[in-house]
């Protein structure tokens, strides 16, 4: 196996881990519902940790999405410094996601091979399943 077929996102099944940015509307809700799960947890802080082009396109990738559409283009810094309507091709998106996460659209939560957008605090709920397939049931 070469490098390649290798991805630089660690995955396991018992790590549910949720790229967010501090500003995100739902952020502060969605890190609480992952804190009830499980699984272990990774918060990975986007104010605070720098991805690299390499690992939003993965990311982008395991999401089945063009890195533009992670972006929020309604953000005043993509506004203000690109247009109204940007037209980005994958580089250049990649590029305002290194140097401006705080445009993310929705927080990202992956768990194992599953990678989901967060766009209501009921979406990690989706990786939590994982969790109660070894539940009993009366």
């Amino acid at each position: 196996m070469n490098n390649k077929d290798m991805g630089v996102i660690a995955k396991s099944e018992n790590e549910l881990k949720l790229y967010y940015h501090p500003d995100n509307r739902i952020a502060k809700q969605s890190i609480a519902v992952a804190e009830a799960t499980k699984a272990e947890k990774v918060l990975i802080n986007l104010a605070e940790v720098k991805l690299t082009e390499t690992q939003w396109g993965e990311i982008s990738r395991l999401l089945d999405k063009s890195p533009s559409d992670l972006i929020n283009n309604d953000h005043p810094i993509v506004k203000d410094k690109l247009s109204s309507h940007p037209e980005m091709d994958e580089n250049q998106a990649l590029k305002v996601l290194v140097h401006n996460p705080e445009v993310l659209m929705h927080s990202i939560a992956s768990r194992g091979d599953k990678v989901i957008e967060v766009k209501g605090i009921n979406d990690i709920m989706k990786l939590q399943e994982m969790d109660s397939k070894d539940a009993k049931l009366p």
